[in-house]
């Protein structure tokens, strides 16, 4: 009987690094594969040289991590190698999850053309003999074990393709904890205006937008209750209009009608807080604009990825997708949709037993996950509930009703749509346009209608236009397609 396709590529080693893999098979034989697992450390690491049976050939030594270190070890290995007459493509390193300090050493080893592997620090430390004990030597076996069972991944930047994803994610967790840090300077922004001048912060009573240019600006200079009420209302309409408040007079009145019924601040705390208020102004407004840029240099390396298509999704920017992007990694090696979900948390644990007819027990679900993505995979669910395509709110809302989690039914749909976009590099369209019976017009029409959403979220990036009409970019390249499939033009203005 001919096998089908999904018969023929199953494994039961699912998560087998296929590097790690495709080493063993160049090898044709575990003794002719040398396996180098390192125990990373701040000033010296540990190595071991073992064979792909796991018999030792060298054993642990010290490793300085820095250049002469990196030549000492490779040294080492080759030496080894001769030895046992193992050949340099069969020869691999590996270490468990890099800490900051192990990059540049790890792409020294990359750069002299060896294959370096990470492993996770957890499934390592269940491989270990003594289970109740911890040592450099303890560890160094455990990491080679997993090493060779091809538990692993690949570390670094692994190319000029992988390198675009590594910064990706360097300048989306970057920007992330500046947002944190961001809202906890907000936090105390609050604490400070709430004892200087009561309600300026709520727009429905001050009439001004919170953290505006014009709100920052008047929390700068002596900011009070009593200060303010003090002002002329001329002036102060003077200063909201320089910083682009609509309607300055009406606010100005507000502003200054509020500032005479607030409670004042005790006199002699007065100084003490306003320079603590203009310190965390000015540190807000630093973190703000730094957070700023750097999602506007995402948004310049997103364009060369397909996972910019997530942004023709409604309710998902560039923002989201580029730390999606940065997440996961070049979607060339993307894993299965169950994967995905697992690796994002967003799945329960499941418990059966007791043979086939025995159901399955869901429990809450699993702390090991990346949760960064997940944070991001969720955020992505919450937009598309409410502002994303019709058909997939719907959905979402009938989770909802049903008493299902609709954040994470919504988050493993939207991993689903993610992985079929990205792979097939084409935007997303409704499923009227995906339909059997649509008209090339009525297809037409569907992709003006991407387009549209695309241009709106990309009008304010810098140079979007050289970015949407590029065709050695994945939109520019859709773009010339639609125009020779459907005889139509998708212009760069709305």
């Amino acid at each position: 009987m001919k096998k089908s396709k999904s018969q023929s590529c199953s494994s039961v080693y699912r998560n087998q690094s296929v590097q790690i893999r495709a080493v063993f098979e160049k090898a044709a034989s575990p003794r002719k594969v040398l396996c180098v697992a390192l125990d990373y450390a701040k000033r010296k690491h540990v190595a071991l040289c073992c064979d792909g049976n796991g018999d030792v050939l060298k054993q642990p030594f010290a490793v300085e991590n820095n250049a002469a270190g990196v030549a000492f070890l490779c040294e080492q290995v080759e030496a080894t190698a001769r030895r046992r007459r193992i050949a340099k493509q069969t020869i691999f390193f590996g270490g468990e999850d890099l800490p900051s300090y192990v990059a540049n050493f790890v792409e020294a080893l990359r750069q002299r053309g060896y294959l370096v592997a990470r492993v996770n620090a957890f499934e390592a430390s269940e491989q270990r003999e003594n289970l109740l004990a911890s040592t450099d030597n303890l560890d160094l076996l455990a990491i080679a074990k997993t090493l060779l069972s091809r538990r692993a991944r690949l570390a670094g930047t692994g190319g000029q393709s992988a390198a675009l994803y590594t910064q990706l994610r360097e300048l989306s967790r970057a920007r992330r904890a500046l947002v944190r840090q961001q809202t906890a300077v907000s936090n105390r922004i609050h604490g400070a205006v709430d004892r200087l001048f009561p309600e300026f912060l709520n727009s429905s009573k001050s009439g001004l937008t919170p953290f505006t240019a014009a709100s920052l600006e008047l929390m700068k200079d002596r900011f009070s209750a009593v200060e303010v009420a003090r002002r002329r209302p001329a002036a102060l309409a003077n200063l909201l209009r320089r910083h682009h408040v609509h309607e300055a007079d009406e606010t100005a009145g507000k502003l200054l009608e509020l500032a005479r019924g607030a409670l004042p601040a005790a006199p002699d705390l007065v100084p003490a807080l306003q320079r603590s208020l203009r310190s965390s102004v000015e540190l807000f407004a630093c973190l703000r604009s730094n957070a700023q840029q750097l999602r506007l240099e995402m948004a310049q390396m997103l364009a060369s990825s397909p996972y910019v298509m997530l942004t023709s999704i409604p309710g998902i920017g560039f923002t989201l997708a580029a730390g999606v992007a940065g997440e996961l990694g070049d979607p060339r090696t993307l894993p299965g949709a169950d994967s995905l979900c697992a690796y994002s948390g967003i799945v329960p644990g499941v418990l059966q037993t007791g043979g086939p007819d025995s159901p399955p027990r869901y429990g809450s679900t699993r702390a090991r996950c990346n949760r960064v993505l997940k944070d991001w995979v969720v955020q992505s669910s919450q937009k598309i509930a409410l502002y994303g395509p019709p058909e997939l709110r719907e959905r979402i809302v009938r989770w909802k009703a049903n008493g299902q989690s609709a954040v994470f039914a919504g988050a493993r749909r939207y991993l689903r749509l993610l992985r079929a976009l990205v792979s097939n590099e084409v935007p997303y369209l409704g499923p009227e346009a995906r339909g059997g019976h649509t008209t090339t017009e009525e297809r037409a029409s569907y992709c003006q209608r991407t387009w549209n959403v695309l241009v709106r979220k990309w009008r304010v990036v810098p140079g979007w236009q050289q970015l949407l009409s590029d065709e050695n970019k994945p939109l520019g390249f859709w773009r010339r397609l639609v125009s020779e499939l459907y005889n139509t033009t998708l212009p760069l203005g709305l």
